[in-house]
């Protein structure tokens, strides 16, 4: 008899999803991070940095800020009086380029997105008696008036530590460390879809770029949209990426909602697993497809694609459902969990398995946190 006993903490976060690690990635598609740690003096330290809002809407655009802390690697405690030289590029464009100065350690950079060129950027703050243009405020909270966070899409904040612990320390140009980080500006989208003499609502929701040429082919019941994208390998390689794109349409489209079952590509290259995944239950009368594509996708589908492209392109459509089993579970709590698998998967394929949780009443449970055990004997 062979056996085989496993058991794997994890959250949910997408229900009714192929069962898989949903990776948290830091950097190019995400809107903060930890970075590195790296040495000052007998420290190891290393930089958080957040950019808000994580997707640019006419409501979120008066709450814009950057973050940044450096903090001690071992005790999780800010750095104090923190000098950073602060550079922002986008599409290889200088936006911002100017030095500030925390005493608490968190210094926040207060936004006021703004088209001016770099050299007329405004700063709203005190200039350090020791340390002139090198800008400071009461309380580390600065206003910037600055081309920053005007549009969505990639941004790479260039962050370099020139001095720590007291105001006039400043360090030896060999003892500078400066942090890059590439952090994304979502992009919300509306359509409509006309089909068969009806019109629908659809939105596209992009937590990486700026969407464009969305289509709809009534032929396939096939949507298509595209952003722009750097496919350079070796800047792939050398950062984390993820990227997540997230189509919302109607159930009363059921020509395209009603299905259980759904085919994806990226750049033509199809989805595999998790990399495209239903939520039918999140928001009431709503489909949600989320096209999840990581590092190793992305590298992946770069070996496909011809040389120059500048896109990353999806597209989606309903498919034939495969045949699945599936069976409840009751908890001590009341709650019950519905499980479910492919049914005509062969002894070597790869299992995705889907759980969705219910309360009592037989409403769907979101952000549960669960453990496994599968006994094979």
């Amino acid at each position: 008899m062979n056996s085989l006993r496993f058991v794997v903490p994890v959250f949910v976060f997408v229900l009714f999803a192929p069962f898989s690690f949903l990776p948290v990635a830091h950097g190019d598609g995400l809107t903060q991070e930890n970075l590195p740690p790296a040495t000052f003096g007998n420290r190891q330290a290393a930089l958080f940095i957040k950019i808000n809002p994580p997707i640019l809407t006419k409501d979120t655009i008066g709450d814009t800020f950057l973050e940044l802390k450096l903090f001690d690697s071992k005790t999780q405690d800010p750095i104090k009086h923190t000098t950073f030289a602060v550079e922002t590029w986008k599409d290889e464009k200088l936006l911002l380029r100017s030095s500030f100065h925390t005493h608490s350690g968190d210094l926040v950079l207060k936004i006021k997105p703004t088209k001016v060129d770099v050299n007329q950027v405004v700063v709203f703050g005190d200039q350090l008696e020791q340390l002139p243009n090198t800008w400071t405020a009461f309380g580390d909270k600065i206003d910037v008036k600055a081309p920053v966070l005007l549009e969505s899409g990639l941004y790479h904040f260039k962050i370099s530590v020139v001095g720590v612990d007291y105001d006039q320390n400043i360090f030896a140009e060999k003892d500078i460390k400066t942090f890059d980080s590439w952090l994304s500006v979502g992009d919300i989208s509306n359509q409509k879809i006309d089909y068969n003499g009806k019109s629908y609502d659809a939105t596209v929701i992009s937590y990486y770029d700026t969407i464009g040429n969305f289509k709809f082919d009534s032929s396939k019941k096939a949507i298509s949209f595209s952003m722009p994208f750097n496919w350079d390998t070796n800047r792939i390689q050398g950062q984390n990426i993820f990227v997540h794109q997230e189509l919302r349409i109607p159930k009363a489209f059921k020509d395209f909602a009603d299905s259980t079952a759904f085919q994806g590509s990226v750049n033509g290259v199809p989805t595999v697993g998790r990399m495209l995944i239903l939520d039918p239950y999140s928001i009431e009368g709503t489909s949600i497809l989320h096209f999840l594509v990581n590092k190793d996708d992305i590298l992946n589908i770069a070996k496909k694609i011809p040389s120059g492209t500048k896109t990353m392109d999806f597209e989606v459509s309903p498919t034939i459902a495969v045949p699945k089993t599936s069976y409840d579970v009751k908890l001590s709590s009341g709650a019950k969990a519905n499980i479910s698998f492919d049914s005509n998967l062969g002894s070597s394929d790869t299992i995705p398995i889907h759980f969705t949780f219910f309360d009592k009443d037989g409403k769907i449970l979101k952000y549960v946190r669960y453990i496994y055990a599968i006994d094979d004997s």
